[in-house]
């Protein structure tokens, strides 16, 4: 594979990388709601509401649960 070819991929990559974080973050954003507020999790579970992934992102919110939600 030649410099110019190698290039050409590494820059699509890119590309494509930026516009899903583009499409991901700006034009279409997870929008929190509000889901059984104050409930907890621990070790045991979760409390004061259904069951639910308690792993959270940067911003403390569930990623992966629906509703998405913050703390």
């Amino acid at each position: 594979m030649n410099v110019k070819k190698g290039f050409l991929i590494v820059l699509a990559t890119v590309g494509v990388i930026g516009a899903t974080v583009v499409v991901a973050n700006v034009i279409s954003p997870r929008i929190a709601v509000e889901f059984y507020s104050g409930h907890t999790h621990d070790a045991e579970g979760t409390h004061g509401a259904p069951s639910h992934s308690g792993g959270t992102n940067s911003a403390g919110c569930h990623n992966g649960s629906v509703p998405y939600h913050c703390h």
